[in-house]
């Protein structure tokens, strides 16, 4: 057996461990670890997006998912080393399920932003995996909630932004007119203040306006 399969194999060995861990958190982030481990030597860096940094940035359980969304480039030798580790590829080539557990690993894109923060999370085991920061994760977010006004995108805005620190919250506003969010920012913002003010929650139907004025706000012709 040649070097680079005996560290497949012991990479197998431990990814199947790891992948029944009982922390949800702990056990995303460790097998994103163990797959950087294969793809960095291939110039691609899994970075956790998607539900998954929405939960680890708002510890709130409503928010959980148990696919792992990454972004990352799929060359085909990537492609055969998470077939090693023991991935089955799934439907369009870019779904892989782990043999044996419920991972669910999903890449539906190869880059993030050009200008997005890449957060690096240490773990018990001593590796580390990227996440989409904060703020990212809420530009992504309401440019999803202005397109869809869906109430689940809608409440992780509102979470998100409640637990901004004053830098992110300034890094947010310098970002948000380039990704044309800024009138659905202001919205959701309001948003969040008349719900600390005691207002209640609102309905599906007034998110989808929301979303829809801010949509034509940011979309519509100026004079």
């Amino acid at each position: 057996m040649s070097d680079r399969s005996r560290d497949l194999a012991e990479l197998r060995a431990e990814l199947a461990r790891v992948a029944r861990g009982g922390d949800l958190v702990e056990r995303t982030f460790e097998v994103v670890a163990l797959v950087e481990e294969v793809a960095a030597p291939l110039g691609s860096h899994p970075v956790v997006v998607g539900g998954m940094a929405v939960y680890l940035w708002t510890a709130r359980e409503e928010f959980v998912t148990y696919d792992i969304d990454v972004v990352m480039e799929v060359p085909r030798e990537l492609d055969e080393h998470l077939i090693a580790l023991g991935f089955s590829p799934v439907a369009d080539g870019r779904h892989w399920r782990l043999e044996g557990t419920d991972v669910l690993l999903e890449a539906p894109g190869a880059e993030v932003d050009h200008d997005a923060v890449i957060a690096e999370i240490a773990l018990p085991s001593g590796r580390s995996a990227k996440v989409l920061s904060r703020v990212d994760v809420l530009l992504d977010r309401l440019d999803e909630f202005q397109a869809t006004g869906h109430q689940i995108v809608g409440q992780q805005v509102l979470v998100l932004i409640a637990g901004l620190s004053v830098d992110e919250d300034t890094a947010l506003d310098a970002r948000a007119a380039g990704r044309r969010v800024g009138a659905i920012l202001k919205a959701m913002r309001q948003l969040a203040d008349d719900l600390e003010s005691g207002r209640a929650h609102p309905e599906s139907d007034e998110l989808h306006e929301i979303a829809r004025n801010a949509l034509r706000a940011e979309y519509s012709p100026r004079s």
